[in-house]
Protein backbone atom coordinates (compact mmCIF):
# COMPACT_ATOMS: atom_id res chain seq x y z
CA UNK A 1 0.00 0.00 0.00
CA UNK A 2 1.40 3.31 -0.87
CA UNK A 3 0.66 6.70 0.59
CA UNK A 4 1.03 9.69 -1.42
CA UNK A 5 3.12 13.09 0.44
CA UNK A 6 4.66 16.15 -0.16
CA UNK A 7 7.95 16.83 -0.27
CA UNK A 8 9.71 19.85 1.74
CA UNK A 9 11.36 22.32 -0.18
CA UNK A 10 15.07 20.71 -0.23
CA UNK A 11 13.85 17.99 -2.03
CA UNK A 12 12.00 20.40 -4.15
CA UNK A 13 15.22 21.83 -5.24
CA UNK A 14 16.89 18.75 -6.16
CA UNK A 15 14.14 17.72 -8.55
CA UNK A 16 14.33 20.95 -10.08
CA UNK A 17 18.24 20.77 -10.83
CA UNK A 18 17.37 17.24 -12.88
CA UNK A 19 14.06 18.85 -14.22
CA UNK A 20 16.64 21.61 -15.45
CA UNK A 21 16.40 25.00 -14.59
CA UNK A 22 12.64 25.66 -14.44
CA UNK A 23 10.42 24.51 -11.54
CA UNK A 24 6.83 23.17 -12.28
CA UNK A 25 4.30 24.78 -9.19
CA UNK A 26 1.84 23.41 -10.99
CA UNK A 27 2.40 19.97 -9.92
CA UNK A 28 3.23 18.60 -6.70
CA UNK A 29 5.95 16.28 -5.86
CA UNK A 30 5.02 12.65 -4.93
CA UNK A 31 7.08 9.96 -3.62
CA UNK A 32 5.92 6.78 -2.19
CA UNK A 33 5.85 5.75 1.49
CA UNK A 34 5.89 2.17 2.84
CA UNK A 35 3.35 1.20 5.41
CA UNK A 36 4.45 -0.32 8.68
CA UNK A 37 0.19 -1.28 9.41
CA UNK A 38 0.89 -4.94 7.26
CA UNK A 39 3.54 -6.09 9.58
CA UNK A 40 1.18 -5.35 12.62
CA UNK A 41 -1.23 -7.58 10.66
CA UNK A 42 1.65 -10.07 9.84
CA UNK A 43 2.47 -10.09 13.95
CA UNK A 44 -1.01 -10.42 14.96
CA UNK A 45 -1.29 -13.33 13.04
CA UNK A 46 1.72 -15.02 14.03
CA UNK A 47 0.26 -14.71 17.58
CA UNK A 48 -3.21 -15.67 17.25
CA UNK A 49 -1.16 -18.77 15.29
CA UNK A 50 1.47 -19.75 17.93
CA UNK A 51 -1.50 -19.13 20.67
CA UNK A 52 -3.19 -21.76 18.85
CA UNK A 53 -0.24 -24.26 18.60
CA UNK A 54 0.27 -24.09 22.21
CA UNK A 55 -3.22 -24.39 22.98
CA UNK A 56 -3.20 -27.71 21.10
CA UNK A 57 -0.59 -28.83 22.47
CA UNK A 58 -1.82 -28.37 26.35
CA UNK A 59 -5.11 -30.29 25.43
CA UNK A 60 -3.30 -33.26 23.52
CA UNK A 61 -1.13 -33.23 26.71
CA UNK A 62 -4.64 -33.33 28.92
CA UNK A 63 -5.95 -35.96 26.77
CA UNK A 64 -3.33 -38.15 27.46
CA UNK A 65 -2.71 -37.64 31.15
CA UNK A 66 -6.48 -38.76 31.36
CA UNK A 67 -5.72 -42.05 28.80
CA UNK A 68 -3.08 -42.84 31.08
CA UNK A 69 -4.88 -42.29 34.52
CA UNK A 70 -7.51 -45.01 32.74
CA UNK A 71 -4.96 -47.37 32.08
CA UNK A 72 -3.36 -47.20 35.28
CA UNK A 73 -7.13 -48.01 37.11
CA UNK A 74 -7.25 -51.28 34.44
CA UNK A 75 -3.89 -52.01 35.39
CA UNK A 76 -4.89 -52.16 39.06
CA UNK A 77 -8.30 -53.43 38.41
CA UNK A 78 -5.97 -56.52 36.68
CA UNK A 79 -3.66 -56.95 39.78
CA UNK A 80 -6.87 -57.08 41.94
CA UNK A 81 -8.47 -59.84 39.84
CA UNK A 82 -5.46 -61.90 39.59
CA UNK A 83 -5.18 -61.80 43.35
CA UNK A 84 -8.98 -62.48 43.46
CA UNK A 85 -8.22 -65.64 41.24
CA UNK A 86 -5.20 -66.79 43.72
CA UNK A 87 -7.35 -66.77 46.37
CA UNK A 88 -9.98 -68.20 45.05
CA UNK A 89 -7.94 -71.20 43.54
CA UNK A 90 -6.34 -71.73 47.19
CA UNK A 91 -9.64 -71.90 48.67
CA UNK A 92 -10.83 -74.82 46.38
CA UNK A 93 -7.56 -76.89 46.69
CA UNK A 94 -8.20 -76.32 49.99
CA UNK A 95 -11.57 -77.79 49.67
CA UNK A 96 -10.77 -80.70 47.84
CA UNK A 97 -7.85 -81.61 50.01
CA UNK A 98 -8.28 -85.41 51.23
CA UNK A 99 -7.97 -83.98 54.54
CA UNK A 100 -10.49 -81.46 54.32
CA UNK A 101 -12.97 -84.08 52.73
CA UNK A 102 -12.30 -87.05 55.22
CA UNK A 103 -13.57 -84.24 58.31
CA UNK A 104 -16.49 -83.35 56.47
CA UNK A 105 -17.18 -87.76 55.75
CA UNK A 106 -16.83 -87.64 59.24
CA UNK A 107 -19.29 -84.40 60.05
CA UNK A 108 -21.69 -85.79 58.21
CA UNK A 109 -21.37 -89.47 59.47
CA UNK A 110 -19.88 -91.56 56.27
CA UNK A 111 -17.40 -93.87 57.38
CA UNK A 112 -14.75 -95.87 55.71
CA UNK A 113 -15.96 -99.42 54.59
CA UNK A 114 -14.37 -102.24 56.75
CA UNK A 115 -14.12 -105.44 54.04
CA UNK A 116 -13.45 -104.79 50.70
CA UNK A 117 -13.57 -107.31 48.25
CA UNK A 118 -13.66 -107.87 44.44
CA UNK A 119 -15.12 -110.80 42.67
CA UNK A 120 -14.01 -112.15 39.42
CA UNK A 121 -16.75 -113.81 37.15
CA UNK A 122 -14.87 -116.61 34.97
CA UNK A 123 -15.99 -115.82 31.30
CA UNK A 124 -17.40 -119.96 30.97
CA UNK A 125 -19.79 -119.48 34.05
CA UNK A 126 -20.80 -115.64 32.21
CA UNK A 127 -21.56 -117.06 29.39
CA UNK A 128 -23.49 -120.01 30.53
CA UNK A 129 -25.91 -117.55 32.79
CA UNK A 130 -26.34 -115.62 29.68
CA UNK A 131 -27.22 -118.53 27.67
CA UNK A 132 -29.43 -120.00 30.47
CA UNK A 133 -31.41 -116.82 31.01
CA UNK A 134 -31.32 -115.73 27.30
CA UNK A 135 -30.43 -111.98 27.79
CA UNK A 136 -27.38 -111.09 25.71
CA UNK A 137 -26.37 -106.97 26.33
CA UNK A 138 -26.51 -105.09 22.83
CA UNK A 139 -22.53 -104.63 22.32
CA UNK A 140 -22.15 -108.64 22.23
CA UNK A 141 -24.91 -109.51 20.34
CA UNK A 142 -24.38 -106.72 17.57
CA UNK A 143 -21.10 -107.17 16.56
CA UNK A 144 -19.80 -105.26 13.60
CA UNK A 145 -19.11 -107.65 10.65
CA UNK A 146 -15.25 -107.15 10.10
CA UNK A 147 -14.20 -107.61 5.81
CA UNK A 148 -12.42 -110.86 7.14
CA UNK A 149 -16.22 -112.07 7.73
CA UNK A 150 -17.04 -110.96 4.70
CA UNK A 151 -14.21 -112.59 3.28
CA UNK A 152 -15.08 -116.05 4.88
CA UNK A 153 -18.42 -115.87 3.44
CA UNK A 154 -17.37 -114.91 -0.15
CA UNK A 155 -14.21 -117.48 -0.55
CA UNK A 156 -16.29 -120.59 -0.97
CA UNK A 157 -18.59 -119.16 -3.65
CA UNK A 158 -15.69 -117.79 -5.46
CA UNK A 159 -13.05 -121.36 -5.19
CA UNK A 160 -15.92 -123.39 -5.14
CA UNK A 161 -17.67 -125.44 -3.01
CA UNK A 162 -14.90 -126.15 -0.09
Amino acid sequence: MAVVSKLSSVSALRDETRRGDEPDSRRPILTIVESRTSAGWKLAVCVVVAATCLLGVVGLQARMAQRQMHLDKINSDIIRARRHFDTLRARKAELQSPTHLIARAHQIGLVPGVLQRVVEIPPDVAAQVVATTGKIDDDVADTPESSLDKFGRLKPAVVGGS
